[in-house]
């Protein structure tokens, strides 16, 4: 995460966090809890309470957050007192797993504690870079997407770096074709150290497409996945018999071939490419297709963001009939997370298994 980006971050936690007066709200809630701790006091209903909580909880805008900025909430133990977690662990300490008044009443004066040390480190960071740091956004008819060269996509040399640079002019050049523009439409914005990070500057419709191909691989690559958990899991048994385990794994390979041929198919549907008269997209998309999927395979990361226009947009799009691109962006951008968090948990227990 760049300095731009962390300053954007703290500038959030003010804005939809202290400003919604959540800290206020958990407040509420634990001195209700706290009363009815005595016992000579008459027992006091905290629905209201739980309620007012629970609704600026789930309204927290999570999705408008990079993944980088979303690990640094979790690093500032923020983000499970927010958001669909935080909501979970309240219900938790008030109904699932109450073991008694004054055990609840400590979970929940323990994350007041958290949260409020966490804004106050992210204040300091306010403080700290008020007055050096440029804001950088990104035009308001235009999508960033941040491509991150982790896992086995890392580059360790000079050689790495020219083939994924290869890799993802295919990429481009197969995805700006498919819209009837070219790679150099596609603008690198800028670029961080550390694992390398590049950013990308492209229209709503790329970023769409790109958005689209990413959600259907990792559909793809999370029935992979499930198959080659299948293989392991024989190979575990040690039959004498290991046909069975390789039959599995040339399945796996099958269903991720299919995947991208299909991908690259639903694509050309959307975009109305005709396979006869316009062979040559055709080619470049599948050859975007494959690229981007082995590049998530090999553990890639590519994540977007939206312009603040474009957010706010989007929220005053919620209660159209039909959605606008900006909203859609969003809801494919979460649907993306949720299946990384959901293929990183089954890949870590794998791992522990192994």
């Amino acid at each position: 995460m760049n300095v731009s980006e962390l300053f954007e971050l703290t500038h959030w936690i003010d804005r939809e966090i202290t400003r919604t007066r959540i800290p206020q709200l958990y407040q509420e809630l634990f001195s209700v809890l706290q009363a009815n701790t005595q016992p000579s006091q008459p027992k006091q209903p905290f629905e209201t309470q739980k309620d007012n909580l629970i609704g600026v909880l789930n309204a927290a805008p999570l999705d408008s957050l990079t993944k980088d900025q979303l690990a640094f909430l979790d690093r500032l133990d923020i983000l499970s007192a927010i958001g669909k977690q935080g909501v979970a662990q309240v219900e938790d300490i008030l109904y699932k797993n109450v073991i008694d008044i004054v055990t609840s009443a400590n979970k929940l004066q323990a994350i007041i504690t958290n949260l409020n040390s966490g804004i106050q480190k992210a204040t300091q960071i306010t403080t700290g870079l008020t007055g050096c740091v440029d804001h950088e956004k990104v035009i308001v008819d235009e999508v960033m997407i941040r491509i991150g060269f982790t896992g086995h996509a890392a580059m360790a040399n000079i050689a790495d770096f020219k083939n994924w640079g290869n890799i993802w002019y295919d990429i481009g050049r197969g995805i700006t074709m498919a819209h009837g523009a070219a790679p150099e439409d596609v603008k690198i914005v800028g670029a961080t150290k550390g694992s390398i990070i590049i950013e990308l500057a492209v229209i709503y419709a790329i970023a769409k497409t790109t958005a689209d191909i990413i959600l259907a691989a990792l559909n793809v690559a999370d029935r992979v996945l499930g198959i080659k958990k299948k293989a392991e899991e024989i190979r575990q048994l040690k039959l004498s018999n290991t046909k069975l385990a390789k039959s599995l794994e040339d399945e796996a390979e099958k269903e991720k071939e299919a995947g991208i041929s299909k991908i690259t198919n639903d694509i050309a549907i959307t975009l109305n490419i005709n396979r006869n008269g316009e062979g040559d997209k055709i080619i470049c998309l599948d050859k975007a297709v494959k690229n981007l999927v082995n590049f998530i395979e090999k553990g890639g990361e590519v994540d977007f963001v939206l312009p603040e226009d474009a957010e706010a947009e989007a929220e005053e799009g919620e209660n159209q009939l039909h959605p606008t691109p900006q909203k859609e962006l969003r809801a494919a951008f979460a649907e993306i997370r949720r299946l990384e968090k959901k293929m990183a948990l089954i890949e870590h227990k794998q791992g522990e298994a192994d």
